[in-house]
């Protein structure tokens, strides 16, 4: 990782967990992971290491570097916004309830066909084999 070549260093420690897993070298891939932005993945691996499900989570070190990464992978992590926050008002809402509304009226859902398919398919009997 020193070299920061993250997607082989990934490998080789996703290979080592399969020979030997531990809690340190799951903490190392989830470094891994989260210069990468791969943060759901990395916070998977990390529960499991912060409910003792490998081995060698149970020890000090590595819970307290466990919690560390998870503190690291909070702050890290995109804030998603509400909607309140993006300025919507009711009026767009209601104008895309509207829309799909004609959309679903205009759409025939008892055809999962192209349309294409739909003109044509008058024409079938009419081919000869």
């Amino acid at each position: 990782m020193q070299k920061e070549n993250y997607i082989m260093a990934e490998v080789v420690f996703k290979k080592a967990q399969m020979i030997d897993a531990d809690a340190n070298k799951a903490c190392n891939l989830v470094v891994c992971l989260m210069r990468q932005s791969r943060y759901e993945e990395a916070r998977y691996i990390l529960e499991h290491v912060l409910h003792e499900k490998l081995p060698g989570s149970d020890e000090t070190k590595s819970k307290r570097r466990a919690e560390e990464l998870l503190s690291e992978l909070n702050s890290n992590l995109p804030q998603s916004q509400s909607m309140d926050d993006l300025g919507l008002d009711d009026d767009f809402f209601k104008g895309i309830d509207e829309l799909l509304s004609a959309w679903g009226s205009n759409n025939n859902r008892s055809s999962r066909r192209l349309p294409i398919f739909e003109e044509i398919s008058s024409f079938r009997d009419q081919l000869a084999c």
